[in-house]
């Protein structure tokens, strides 16, 4: 899909209706830092917007530009105005693409968006070619939405790598969030886990993993009485005693 941008124009940012994007988390130091750009040199980067009612504008692409604008005070910014709105699909697209072409972007916000894609009609070899990307690299940014939930959300705030997480792809969950504690408590190395992995592999794991909920008041309650407010240490000795007796 190729977007057509006719005609540059100044637009006031009231008159932009912002939509949701892909990204989950804005880099707010980010935002910051082409806040103050845009207070010294203004935004010269347009924002690409399409037409909707009553004389408003959708903002397709730019949300950290077009956030930096309101937070630096600005009344216009440079938009590529579309002649017509594009279809739903067209418009995912467009917000797609853009994000993945960002160095910054998280990687299961690159995931979630690969995935996007892929579910759009295209093919993997195809996202990688429009992206400039390899399959591999695509096709295993796309096996990270694998992983268990606390370990995606270990690799999205960056405390594990998107190569440490491959490695632990390899083994069983309760394996996987037993090693990720261990490789972010002792800052193990890609090439460390790897070689922790291939340890463990074919290996029965020494205990099981019960996913136990609480409410926050009785978390709370626990970490009052618990040694140091260690919730995990006290529930783990508990058990052992319960056992004994």
């Amino acid at each position: 899909m190729v977007i057509d941008m006719p005609k540059l124009v100044n637009l006031e940012l009231s008159k932009i209706v912002m939509e949701e994007s892909i990204r989950k988390m804005l880099d707010e130091e980010a935002i910051n830092e082409l806040c103050s750009s845009f207070k010294r040199h203004g935004l010269l980067q347009p924002v690409i917007v399409q037409p909707l009612e009553r004389g408003l504008y959708g903002l397709l692409v730019g949300v950290r530009r077009f956030r930096a604008a309101e937070k630096a005070g600005l009344e216009t910014i440079p938009c590529l105005v579309l002649d017509e709105p594009l279809k739903p699909d067209e418009a995912i697209e467009a917000r797609l693409i853009e994000n993945l072409q960002r160095e910054d972007l998280d990687p299961l916000d690159e995931s979630e968006a690969y995935l996007a894609l892929k579910e759009m009609g295209y093919s993997l070899a195809a996202i990688a070619r429009r992206l400039g990307k390899s399959r591999p690299y695509v096709s295993k940014r796309v096996r990270l939405l694998r992983l268990h939930l606390k370990l995606r959300e270990a690799v999205r705030r960056r405390t594990l790598t998107p190569g440490h997480a491959h490695a632990l792809l390899r083994l069983e969950p309760e394996q996987q969030l037993a090693l990720a504690e261990e490789v972010i408590e002792k800052g193990l190395s890609e090439k460390q886990t790897r070689e922790k992995v291939r340890g463990l592999l074919g290996k029965t794991f020494p205990w099981r993993l019960i996913p136990v909920h609480l409410s926050p008041e009785a978390f709370e309650t626990l970490q009052r009485i618990a040694p140091d407010g260690d919730v995990k240490r006290l529930i783990q000795e508990t058990i052992e005693r319960l056992i004994k007796t």
